[in-house]
């Protein structure tokens, strides 16, 4: 368990947001897991699911180009691995030659894995990367980890804490304890970050894991972090229930 450390002692009472589950269990998909964190004020990319390349070019055409395309399955947690994420589409053209390219990624990836189909959003701006993750812990009840997060969030082993009692002047000063936390407050020149709005982030996804107890875990990585007072926007989501 991530340690703790000194924090500010006065509390915050969480107020429980209950997310309207399906009703089957197990992993619910990025497409789903967004639709239903949407009512928690979670910002996410613009776009719309898609199970023809018809309709991924509408949804496109309403966005707006550059977009990105990810496939979208239960039982494809790593879309990246798979081939099941291309970036940076700038047309029509682009888009449906990428539809093509992507199922075929995914067969030759495993060919028994059968898309939902596909989630297109907006191409964003690009800013840190940082994880947002919510459990169940046996001594804290739900609570949140929040570290230095992408693709390489496994080596960096960089996270800190949040529990329910916490303010939000409190996990902005745990957030200050990370090992790379420079990075959130101007390094060599570049701007500050919203930490800010990473807290609340946090604080919401305890409300979330308060208030809908069949919830087991909530990944959001990547989160991108824009400079002070720009907010974030969740790249990806997944949620599993019990």
């Amino acid at each position: 368990m991530v340690a703790l450390g000194q924090r500010d002692l006065t509390e915050r009472a969480p107020e429980p947001l209950a997310l309207d589950l399906p009703t089957w269990r197990g992993v619910i998909p990025e497409y789903q897991a967004k639709a239903l964190l949407d009512p928690a004020g979670i910002s996410f990319p613009q776009g719309g699911f898609a199970a023809t390349p018809e309709e991924a070019t509408q949804v496109a055409a309403r966005i707006g180009y550059p977009v990105v395309i990810k496939a979208q399955a239960a039982a494809l947690g790593h879309k990246s691995d798979a081939g099941g994420v291309i970036l940076n589409l700038a047309d029509e053209a682009a888009l449906l030659s990428a539809w093509d390219r992507l199922h075929a990624n995914v067969a030759a990836y495993d060919a028994s894995l059968a898309l939902d189909g596909v989630l297109v959003e907006a191409m964003g701006q690009r800013g840190l990367e940082l994880i947002v993750g919510a459990k169940r812990d046996a001594q804290w009840g739900p609570v949140v980890l929040v570290g230095f997060g992408g693709v390489t969030a496994e080596l960096q082993h960089d996270a800190r804490l949040i529990t329910p009692d916490m303010t939000e002047a409190a996990i902005i000063a745990e957030l200050g304890r990370l090992k790379s936390a420079a990075l959130l407050h101007g390094y060599r020149g570049s701007p500050a970050l919203d930490v800010a709005a990473v807290a609340r982030l946090a604080m919401r996804m305890i409300d979330v894991m308060v208030g809908t107890p069949a919830i087991a875990e909530v990944d959001l990585n990547p989160v991108i972090v824009y400079p002070d007072g720009q907010g974030l926007v969740a790249l990806d989501a997944l949620i599993y229930t019990h």
